[in-house]
């Protein structure tokens, strides 16, 4: 479905290439969008092409930045009431009143449900508080007409129990690149490009270290898998505030098969899932995680915790699902999993990718929500 003639303003936080979720979706969303046509027009604390905001103030004192970001977004769709047709929105924080017409917004994941799910430490867990208190007074200042889209069942949910009406909200998923996340049939070659032996199963971990990952049960839950099967490397990707303490738990108990890789690049990152035989996230809580995507576009296998937005590997009967509570358990189920070779789980996850994930299927969902709502 074409896009000629539709001018849309893009409001994100964070835009490629800094951020992370919010910025990939966009930033591909867009691209594809010219593609088709769509006059797309960019505002975030980076530009490219509106600059508003502060980014330096977002990352120091969260959510009070990212209100003094919206803020500014909401005083420039005053002065422009007439020049876009439609304004797609991530996130947004209105802390007043927004009565801009042709408003569409997408939700990643919700201050709500990071805080019910107990991430994070007592003092990161008020702040949470806090924030989905201000979260769900921006989002009621929002007119009833306005759609919501989510990028996972789970977020529809939290909406829902934030007072969202269940009609506003619709699914779509997010999307990854399925040609630059393919699968390899050179290993080899591409194992010795990040000095992992030849031999061994690579186990990938590529994410931020944070207590919402949290890389600490991974290591426990992999402590039990290495003992039980050989061969088999742990790659930790990643930086974050928990990269020391995950480093300090592997060296506490001599695990000589973990290998921390640090912060890696995006060009090095299609090639590090392309050597990798299996993906793992034991994270607490998810919206759509893009390396779960990026994952199962490379021809993963996946290892996934038991959360709800994981769901997604059942779907595409593309690996397992385990509970992280009981790391023994956790460690015999991954054990006997490898042992077992599911070989067509890694074309499965391929196959998903490329029919339901792929960037240019995504934004031809979008384009017919913006051409619907802002009547084009």
């Amino acid at each position: 479905m074409g896009g000629m003639g539709m001018r849309l303003l893009i409001c994100a936080s964070e835009y490629y290439p800094n951020g992370s979720g919010i910025a990939n979706v966009a930033y591909n969303i867009v691209e594809e969008m010219k593609k088709s046509g769509v006059n797309c027009t960019v505002c975030s604390p980076i530009g490219p092409d509106i600059k508003l905001g502060n980014p330096e103030l977002i990352n120091k004192y969260g959510i009070i930045g990212l209100v003094y970001y919206w803020s500014e977004v909401s005083k420039f769709l005053e002065l422009n009431q007439t020049k876009f047709d439609a304004v797609w929105c991530h996130n947004p924080l209105f802390i007043k009143k927004c009565s801009y017409k042709n408003i569409i917004v997408t939700i990643h994941t919700t201050y709500y449900g990071e805080f019910i799910h107990n991430v994070g430490y007592l003092h990161f867990r008020i702040y949470k508080k806090f924030a989905s208190i201000v979260e769900k007074y921006c989002l009621h200042n929002l007119s009833h007409s306005v759609p919501f889209n989510v990028v996972s069942p789970k977020v529809a949910k939290e909406l829902e129990s934030i007072g969202i009406e269940k009609q506003r909200i619709s699914y779509i998923p997010n999307g990854v690149n399925t040609s630059l996340f393919k699968p390899s049939e050179n290993k080899t070659s591409l194992k010795q490009k990040f000095g992992f032996p030849e031999d061994s199963r690579i186990i990938l971990s590529l994410g931020r270290l944070t207590e919402q990952k949290d890389p600490i049960i991974l290591i426990k839950i992999f402590g039990e898998v290495s003992v039980r099967i050989n061969n088999v490397i742990l790659v930790i990707a990643g930086q974050g505030e928990l990269l020391n303490k995950t480093r300090e738990l592997v060296q506490k108990n001599n695990l000589n098969n973990v290998i921390f890789l640090g912060y890696v690049d995006e060009a090095n990152k299609p090639d590090l899932y392309a050597c990798s035989d299996f993906y793992i996230l034991t994270s607490k809580y998810e919206g759509q995680p893009l390396t779960l995507l990026e994952a199962m576009s490379s021809g993963l296998a996946c290892i996934v915790s038991d959360i709800p937005n994981l769901d997604i590997v059942a779907d595409a009967r593309c690996g397992i699902i385990i509970s992280c509570s009981d790391t023994q358990i956790a460690a015999k189920s991954i054990v006997k999993y490898i042992k077992e070779n599911h070989l067509s789980h890694n074309s499965n996850s391929r196959k998903y990718a490329e029919n339901n994930l792929g960037w240019n299927v995504i934004s031809d969902k979008y384009l017919k929500e913006f051409r619907g709502y802002s009547n084009l």
